[in-house]
């Protein structure tokens, strides 16, 4: 029998050290609804303390690893979820980076 013992998640303990940063965290699943993924999303964010959580599903055709492309959802700490429709992973990540720019700046 294999025993596994878990990883400690750095992302959890971060905003512990420096309450005041600007937080993001990343969460891939795999081939879920995209209830579920932003459920899971939100559940990183409340666990680790976040300011947002950028959450894609890996399983589906087009997307993640292996592509030029992806999909993602930002959810932040208001409640707030923005979906970023697929888009090549260049312009997917200038929205994400205009996102915490907005988020930051709004502080």
């Amino acid at each position: 029998m294999l025993a596994l013992t878990p990883n400690i998640k750095i992302i959890d303990r971060l905003k512990k050290i420096n309450p005041r940063m600007f937080l993001a965290g990343f969460k891939a699943e795999y081939n879920v609804s995209q209830k579920e993924l932003r459920e899971s999303a939100k559940a990183v964010l409340k666990r680790a303390g976040t300011d947002i959580i950028v959450a894609n599903d890996v399983g589906k055709k087009g997307r993640g690893f292996g592509t030029d492309t992806n999909e993602v959802y930002i959810v932040d700490k208001k409640g707030n979820v923005t979906h970023l429709p697929l888009a090549s992973k260049k312009d997917i990540a200038r929205k994400i980076l205009d996102y915490v720019v907005d988020c930051f700046c709004s502080r």
